[in-house]
């Protein structure tokens, strides 16, 4: 993997080291950027760093208009928000050495039990660019719904992961209702609503 470039007009980095490292790592970096107004700021900030890129995938079975969304324990959304199991599209991090499109269907496959039929990228996004470095991925998959294997992720990794399946209808009433939360499942249910607007159902949002 290539080092990204990390040098920018008017910014210079002082120091650079790491705070913390367990599941993830917590690097704390001093810059010195010279503003708009031509002032000069030293600023610090933290980088938190949870392995590599990620990736997230919508699966979609076309001919049966249904598509599959998951629930597991996201321990923050339950200490900050009382929100512990949020529907989710399929995603995870890449293993080393690994492509996007590789990972993509190889979480497809761990968590949702499906095989990738298509897999269509749809954008890479950065998921909270004020302390995360990771890029995401975004993909759209389709899967034979008579195919599909139980799922649930691997235990071994302390994944105990629901798998839902539901026709677009439903999945269109829980973005609209405010049941779907979590911002790359938005994104991709939203783009392939805009695809495919005829798969759904015409409902003002509450």
């Amino acid at each position: 993997m290539t080092a990204p470039d990390n040098t920018v007009p008017d910014v210079e980095i002082l120091s650079r080291h790491e705070v913390y490292r367990g599941r993830a790592s917590v690097e704390e970096i001093t810059f010195r950027q010279r503003r708009r107004d031509g002032s000069v700021q030293d600023l610090t900030r933290e980088v938190v760093r949870y392995g590599l890129n990620v990736v997230a995938v919508l699966p979609v079975d076309p001919v049966e208009g249904r598509l599959l969304l998951c629930r597991q324990l996201r321990l923050p959304m339950l200490v900050d928000q009382n929100d512990p199991f949020p529907l989710e599209a399929c995603a995870g991090r890449l293993e080393q050495g690994e492509d996007a499109e590789e990972g993509a269907r190889r979480e497809l496959l761990e968590e949702f039990g499906v095989t990738a039929l298509t897999l269509t990228h749809v954008m890479a996004s950065y998921t909270s660019p004020g302390i995360l470095g990771a890029r995401a991925d975004l993909y759209l998959a389709t899967y034979d719904s008579a195919a599909r294997a139980s799922g649930g992720g691997l235990a071994e990794e302390g994944e105990d992961i629901e798998v839902l399946e539901m026709g677009f209808a439903e999945a269109a009433h829980l973005l609209r209702t405010g049941q779907l939360r979590d911002a790359k499942s938005v994104i991709l249910l939203q783009h392939l609503m805009l695809r495919h607007p005829d798969r759904f159902p015409a409902v003002s949002p509450p």
